[in-house]
Order: structure tokens, then C-alpha cells, then sequence
């Protein structure tokens, strides 16, 4: 995630300055409410019947069938994707309260390892994609680059990536982990 903005600059020339859509002023305030509701009561309704990822597929879930049947035709405001932004920098930083220093070195020394295994990994899958012609190279990079998967959103939007791969990608990825992570602690023999 860290250096992904500079690797799309240099290998994409893809422009991260521009704002990532129309502002809330030049749209249809109808739209603006109907994205709003379908965030609030996407979720509830995700947390209601027990589904994972609520917050997050909930909203996506309904937003999605609005923009199926024409009823959102429209991508959110700059604004509402800053806000997003802001929030889920703050949701991150949160989770940070109370560690200590020797948790820290621990936790981030071995989150260093993790992420250069990953990237690795990402890297071979990034290629078999791109050069089998499957996808273009930019969103086969943000459909297997490892990060969450609301940031590889807003980054999709940032670089004009195909959001539907992208998106579609993240979303098997965490349907998976999810599904095969209980499986696989079984197996091992873990609680």
C-alpha cells in the first residue's frame, strides 16, 4: 500500500493529484441521499441477518443492485470519498491505542516479512495475469496487490482502474480467507 502510489506514478504515469470524481455540488443531491441511505442501511441490514464484513459488504451489496436497476447511476462525490478516506485512516490508527513498544517491534518486524512474501507473491500472480492478456497490467496490480480491500477502492477510482475486477478480486479474496481460514485451523490442528 505504501509504495503502490509511487509504482502507479512511475511504471502508469497515472495522475493521483485529480480529484477522484465530480464535487457533491455538480451532482444531483437525490443521489447523494440514496448513496447515504444505501451505505447506512446496507450495513444494518448486513449486521442484522449475521453476514461478515458487514459494514463493508452490506453497503457494496445494496449500492450495487441500485446501480444495476439504474436507480444510482452516478459514482460517490470527491468529498464522500475523502471522508471515506479519513475515516478509514482513523479506524486504522484506533486499533493502535495501548500497544507497546516491544508489541510494535514484534508486530511490524514480522508484518515486514509478511508484506515482502506477499508483494512477491502478488508480483508472480500480477504477471501471469498481464501477460496472458487476461487484464490490463495497472488492474491486474490493484486487483493482487495486498491491502484492504476499501483502499484498493479508492485507489481503483483514483487511477480509473475497471472496478468490477478490482473490486471482484478483493472480494473473492476475502470470501475466501474467510471461508478456508476455519478449514485450514482445523486441519492444523489450531483453535
Amino acid at each position: 500500500m505504501t509504495i503502490a502510489p509511487v509504482l502507479m506514478t512511475w511504471l502508469w504515469q497515472v495522475d493521483l493529484t485529480r480529484p477522484p470524481g465530480q464535487a457533491a455540488s455538480a451532482m444531483d443531491p437525490v443521489d447523494i441521499t440514496l448513496m447515504l441511505a444505501a451505505g447506512l442501511v446496507g450495513w444494518k441490514a448486513a449486521e442484522r441477518v449475521r453476514l461478515f464484513g458487514a459494514s463493508i459488504l452490506g453497503p457494496m451489496i445494496l449500492t450495487a443492485a441500485l446501480s444495476l436497476t439504474g436507480v444510482i447511476d452516478h459514482r460517490p462525490p470527491a468529498e464522500m470519498i475523502w471522508a471515506a478516506q479519513l475515516f478509514i485512516g482513523i479506524a486504522v490508527g484506533v486499533k493502535y491505542v495501548g500497544i507497546t513498544g516491544r508489541e510494535l517491534r514484534l508486530d511490524v518486524g514480522a508484518g515486514l516479512v509478511y508484506a515482502v512474501l506477499l508483494a512477491g507473491l502478488a508480483l508472480v500472480f500480477i504477471e501471469m495475469v498481464a501477460l496472458s492478456g487476461l487484464a490490463p497490467q495497472l488492474d491486474a496490480f490493484l486487483a493482487f496487490l495486498p491491502g484492504g480491500q476499501a483502499e484498493m477502492v479508492v485507489i481503483a477510482i483514483l487511477a480509473g482502474a475497471d472496478l468490477t475486477f478490482v473490486v471482484g478480486h478483493h472480494l473473492l479474496r476475502m470470501v475466501l480467507v474467510i471461508t478456508l481460514a476455519p478449514i485450514a485451523a482445523k486441519f492444523l490442528g489450531l483453535r
